[in-house]
């Protein structure tokens, strides 16, 4: 064969040859596979408990506008919520008195945010199964499920010892502060990653109007809106500087009114 020949069938073998090369083959010379157009990555999901209570419906309507999550809202009646609620918050039936129901809505999750509380003083729905049974029945599918950071809302003043405000909201709500309280060291004592935030006396007025105070002081009082207590939250959510602490929020008038973003480092660690 002519050298004329065998160049032109080489240049033809090597077209073709390029040409049956997959899509993501590597670079020749790099050796690197070229960017997607477009990020494919999947974004963290994150559960919201209670997400048709008060302080729920804050959050989710936050969470569905964040563009860096993608959301699952966990009702007892679904199809109820959605019907209620709207359907962009993608609601899954979960009852947190049934651990069995938690498997399922929290497994692939990244985060979960716990919002739940008693609705009676005693039954099914009181502090005793929903406080405590629900945030234990929360941890458990939530470390089954490898979540890898769980925020749970609890209440200012389950730390402090006597006063007449926590003896009423004891005696008038079925010793919740004694339930959150346990549902609280259950967490603590689970292993898994968590974030406790006490918000102070809960309002439904508009959020972001004030600054907002952080402090651990067990005897702290106080008033936040539910907006401002689940902008915390989310806050929360993936911030190296907010895990295994717990910690009050409230309101603060003299505060700027962001600068409550940069004051997790300066809150201690739980022992």
């Amino acid at each position: 064969m002519s050298r004329f020949r065998f160049a032109a069938l080489a240049l033809l073998l090597s077209v073709a040859f390029a040409w049956a090369l997959p899509a993501n083959a590597q670079h020749e010379i790099t050796g690197a596979l070229p960017k997607p157009a477009g990020d494919f990555r999947a974004k963290p999901i994150v559960v919201v408990a209670g997400a048709t209570g008060r302080t729920g419906r804050q959050l989710i309507a936050q969470l569905a506008k964040d563009e860096r999550y993608s959301l699952r809202s966990l009702a007892r009646d679904a199809a109820k919520a959605k019907r209620e609620l709207g359907g962009e918050y993608n609601w899954v039936a979960a009852d947190v008195t049934q651990p069995d129901s938690l498997l399922t809505p929290l497994r692939g999750a990244t985060y979960v945010i716990v919002a739940i509380g008693a609705t009676e003083r005693s039954g099914p729905n009181s502090p005793e199964f929903v406080d405590y049974g629900g945030v234990r029945h929360l941890v458990d599918a939530a470390k089954r499920g490898g979540v890898q950071q769980l925020t749970l809302i609890s209440s200012i003043g389950v730390e402090g010892e006597g006063g007449f405000t926590r003896w009423i909201l004891n005696l008038v709500g079925g010793d919740v502060l004694v339930w959150k309280k346990k549902g609280e060291r259950y967490l603590r004592a689970s292993g898994i990653g968590y974030t406790i935030l006490r918000p102070g006396g809960l309002s439904d007025e508009a959020g972001g109007k004030v600054g907002l105070a952080f402090d651990q002081d067990p005897d702290a009082f106080g008033r936040i809106t539910r907006a401002d207590t689940a902008t915390v939250a989310i806050a929360t959510l993936g911030n190296a500087a907010a895990l295994g602490k717990s910690f009050n929020a409230i309101a603060d008038e003299s505060a700027a009114r962001d600068a409550w973003r940069g004051k997790f480092p300066a809150l201690k660690r739980d022992r």
